[in-house]
């Protein structure tokens, strides 16, 4: 995974992440969410137990916290 976290002075603003994998060249490439499906339903059921929610965006997925 690769996270983004927007910072203002004195606080996270907002954080999300996008799911990434080595291709045969070992190069780090983005990967389209809809190929993730699987794993991400496992990440929501487990972030739901933190009272955290993930919520896909595009091919990100935002993360907000309870």
């Amino acid at each position: 995974m690769m996270a983004q976290v927007e910072i203002e002075p004195g606080r996270i603003k907002g954080a999300s992440f996008r799911f990434v994998r080595h291709n045969d060249a070992n190069e780090t490439v983005l990967c389209p969410l809809a190929a993730e499906a699987e794993t991400l339903a496992r990440l929501i059921n487990r972030a739901a137990r933190t009272d955290t929610r993930l919520v896909p965006e595009g091919d990100a997925v935002k993360v907000e916290l309870g």
